[in-house]
């Protein structure tokens, strides 16, 4: 077997992540691969089901998987896996809007009142006495 036929093989023998990271001679940050560790792998294995659709020799196969887990580590280490929402149970809680705090006013009943009985003695000083 040529040396890029040997590697394929080796890819496909991977099971963990640091394995991948080995075979495909990509730095990694063990930290961020410890917390990430399912939404690398999960980000990963989208591009490599693109990859594996489209046919191509070992040699272009093997250098479009490494820049796709270069790809999927640099995701993590900007961002985390919330933002992403990679799996069904993040995506379901994703927030449905956003509301600034500097939005949101209270008015109470109080407040309400206060400014009825200004307003009416405004309009009608003698009523107030």
């Amino acid at each position: 077997m040529a040396p890029d036929t040997d590697r394929l093989a080796d890819f496909r023998r991977a099971e963990t992540a640091e394995e991948y990271f080995e075979t495909l001679d990509v730095p990694y940050d063990p930290r961020v691969v410890a917390v990430n560790r399912l939404h690398i792998l999960r980000h990963f294995a989208a591009a490599v089901a693109r990859i594996d659709a489209d046919p191509a020799l070992p040699a272009a196969r093997i250098a479009a998987y490494r820049t796709a887990l270069v790809d999927a580590h640099e995701v993590f280490t900007t961002a985390g896996a919330l933002d992403h929402r990679l799996f069904k149970v993040l995506a379901d809680r994703a927030p449905q809007a956003f509301v600034a705090l500097a939005a949101v006013t209270v008015e109470s009943a109080v407040e309400s009142a206060v400014e009825s009985a200004v307003e009416s003695a405004v309009e009608s000083p003698e009523s107030v006495r």
